[in-house]
């Protein structure tokens, strides 16, 4: 997996979770599934990249400035 498929699921849960405030607001059904879904996505988009991040061959280097 590369880094920009973290950034995708990230950037994917941001806008599940924006569509899922605004049915919030509007009364809509399905209005809580959708924050969920949203939530969990930026969950797992942060943790991949910090995964990703963490193994990178050059973390220790660019960690300790």
């Amino acid at each position: 997996m590369k880094m920009k498929h973290a950034v995708i699921i990230f950037v994917f849960g941001l806008f599940l979770d924006f569509i899922g405030a605004l049915f919030k607001i509007m009364h809509y059904p399905n209005a809580d599934a959708l924050l969920i879904i949203g939530t969990v996505l930026k969950v797992l988009g942060g943790l991949l990249f910090l995964y990703k991040l963490l193994t990178h061959p050059k973390a220790k280097e660019f960690l300790n400035w």
